[in-house]
């Protein structure tokens, strides 16, 4: 099988408190497709044509294309979540979720239709509940299944859950530790808790491991920022019980 290809970076579901970028993780799932084994010699045609401009941003020609492909292998789930993702993409989340559902009726096993549905659900709808019911779906058949775990990391955070995505997050981490983004996600919550010097080592766990890793260089900046201003609120209440 073909390497996956990745679209642009465009996260049409982030519902960010203010400073917190785990977003940039979860949501990458969803601007990436996966290509096909060969099919039928059209089928094929038109998931590629559909890959093509996916990749190039049109979202909308793509899903187009998508349809065309699934006329011909309408039980395809692949091409089911590759639609779906580029409905996403345009941010017609309930149509979207239409497509992962009907991938999930040809196969209710499909650890990755049930993930982008959760996803969907949670940053796309706000259902943080019905989300991290099925991640924990996907997390009893799969204990290791990395993007479920960031997944209700991140739905647990959108709730206010910091420990429980503390503890979503420290599991990514173990599960791949060579991964920046787990590393990143878990500094967000750390920085949140006002943990700051822990959150500082995750960035920079995440950063060595990816130098370049944009949230993480930011999420660093700002945690140094509020190392350098700790002494200063700390030293501020104490003339406030002074007085």
């Amino acid at each position: 099988m073909a390497a996956k290809p990745r679209g642009r970076d465009i996260y049409p579901f982030v519902k960010e408190r203010p400073s917190m970028k785990l977003a940039i993780t979860i949501i990458a799932i969803l601007a990436a497709i996966f290509v096909l084994p060969a099919m039928g010699e059209s089928a094929q045609f038109w998931s590629d044509q559909a890959n093509g401009y996916f990749i190039s941003g049109d979202f909308e020609k793509a899903a187009a294309s998508y349809d065309k492909a699934l006329e011909l292998e309408p039980n395809n789930t692949v091409l089911w979540n590759n639609k779906g993702k580029a409905l996403a993409n345009l941010g017609s989340i309930e149509d979207a979720i239409s497509c992962f559902d009907k991938s999930i009726a040809i196969n209710s096993s499909n650890p990755e239709s049930l993930n982008l549905k959760a996803i969907a659900l949670s940053q796309g709808l706000n259902k943080y509940s019905e989300a991290i019911a099925i991640f924990d779906q996907i997390l009893l058949a799969n204990p290791s299944y990395f993007d479920a775990w960031i997944g209700k990391g991140m739905a647990l955070a959108n709730e206010g859950s910091l420990s429980g995505s503390l503890e979503c997050f420290e599991k990514a981490t173990q599960i791949r530790p060579q991964d920046p983004s787990a590393w990143n996600n878990k500094g967000v919550i750390l920085r949140q808790m006002e943990r700051y010097q822990e959150a500082l080592n995750c960035f920079n766990k995440a950063l060595t491991i990816d130098a370049a890793n944009d949230p993480a260089l930011q999420n660093k900046e700002l945690t140094l920022q509020d190392l350098d201003q700790q002494p200063q609120a700390t030293a501020s209440q104490s003339t406030q019980d002074m007085l």
